[in-house]
């Protein structure tokens, strides 16, 4: 069975980090991986789109209705 588990946490003043409540079992064996957070970039080029504001004007209204046959 096969669970990622992911935490952002704080180094204290002394270097050390507490992980609890981890959802392992006692005896499991466990990975860790350390690396320093890095925020997202804002402006990922794979998302353009991605934090603009959208805007549906009228969404329920009927949209090419003149093209449908079954309304002539």
């Amino acid at each position: 069975m096969s669970t990622t588990f992911y935490r952002q946490l704080n180094l204290t003043q002394d270097g050390t980090l507490t992980i609890d409540q981890l959802p392992f079992q006692v005896g499991d064996l466990v990975e860790i991986i350390i690396r320093p957070y890095q925020k997202p970039d804002k402006k990922d080029p794979r998302y353009p789109l991605r934090g603009s504001l959208i805007k549906y004007i009228d969404p329920t209204e009927p949209v090419a209705v003149e093209d449908w046959e079954v309304f002539k």
